[in-house]
């Protein structure tokens, strides 16, 4: 038994060592479909995962809020992989940025693929979208729980104190006077003129309901060790991803929430890099690293959102580092026109490939 035990074994040996050379003469120059081959024969490949809601308010059901696959999957994407990754070095060895981090999402059947996905931001305003997530959800809950309606809800009036861009780079160009304003108003200013007073208000109304939507979307959080950086483009593509999906706000609140998306007024970054025909509903966010005597150790800013090409409609991040501000913008653009090209040149196409 021993002995037979042993043969099996050495029988196996020279089996996966013939599949090695079968792989390798199959694709010897793909490392990609290489990985992928040993990882279709092995299991390595996970399936689609789910990830459900999970909340107490359901009884009988429970919502699916997005599903996560194995970039491997997706071979469609490898030239503009290839394409970005030179693109990304060519960057960083000029030192026009220190770290870009990229993902791509065809939003209508979730293939996508990603450049340095496990470089870690500080979001800032990024949050912004998770923050007016958090307050149409709890509209939707009181009116639920009472005769009241959203509109009605949204129509509450809350004191703001007036703006403050100390910490901004890019300044807005309409702001709100001090006075009372409906959470409608302030929900549509943070949005449209990122206004930080805006956030802290809306935040501070409603902080639970926050947390409840940074939890439920499985957003990463802050080390506690006091690093500022600790968000991924891949984890923040999830706060879109259910907006497109309409699946953890009603269709048509949605359909509310990117549209507001679709008018902030950030024109550098995503949008410089599209048509000016083409709608896109993004949200970008800036943020300066400063050591406590003052020196800037780098700059980080970021856009993400959904660009409406006809047809074929996909999500981009873009997130960057660096020491200049107008150099990461230009990154971000030229990202957003490479990948509008990629997808124009195969829009002929059913899907992005």
């Amino acid at each position: 038994m021993k002995n037979s035990f042993s043969y099996i074994h050495v029988a196996y040996a020279i089996a996966t060592l013939m599949m090695i050379i079968v792989m390798v003469k199959i694709v010897p120059q793909d490392s990609k479909n290489m990985a992928l081959a040993f990882q279709s024969i092995y299991g390595i490949i996970s399936a689609p995962v789910e990830y459900r809601e999970n909340s107490p308010m359901y009884k009988f059901t429970n919502p699916i809020l997005f599903t996560e696959s194995d970039q491997n999957f997706f071979h469609e994407y490898d030239d503009y992989d290839a394409t970005m990754n030179a693109y990304v070095r060519k960057m960083q060895n000029t030192h026009k940025a220190d770290a870009i981090s990229v993902y791509l999402r065809d939003v209508n059947n979730g293939h996508w693929t990603g450049t340095n996905l496990e470089e870690k931001y500080e979001p800032s305003s990024m949050l912004k979208v998770a923050v007016m997530i958090s307050y149409l959800r709890k509209a939707l809950t009181s009116a639920s729980q009472s005769t009241s309606s959203i509109d009605i809800e949204l129509s509450k009036k809350v004191y703001y104190p007036g703006p403050d861009e100390s910490e901004q780079y890019y300044k807005a160009s309409e702001h709100l006077d001090p006075g009372d304003y409906s959470i409608r108003d302030l929900l549509n200013d943070m949005i449209v003129n990122s206004d930080n007073v805006a956030m802290r208000l809306l935040v501070t109304d409603n902080l639970d309901e926050f947390m409840n939507v940074y939890n439920d979307f499985r957003l990463l959080k802050p080390a506690g060790d006091g690093t500022t950086d600790y968000m991924t483009v891949r984890s923040f593509s999830v706060v879109f991803r259910t907006l497109y999906n309409s699946t953890y706000l009603p269709w048509d609140v949605s359909e509310q929430a990117l549209k507001l998306l679709s008018e902030t007024h950030f024109q550098s970054g995503l949008t410089a890099g599209v048509s000016s025909s083409t709608i896109i509903a993004h949200k970008f966010g800036e943020h300066t690293n400063i050591l406590s005597n003052g020196d800037i150790i780098n700059h980080e800013l970021h856009d993400c959102g959904i660009i409406y090409y006809p047809s074929h409609p996909y999500f981009l991040c873009v997130m960057t580092k660096g020491q200049s501000f107008p150099d990461l913008d230009n990154v971000i653009s030229t990202i957003s026109r490479m990948t509008y090209d990629y997808v124009d040149k195969h829009s002929t196409q059913t899907s992005i490939n």
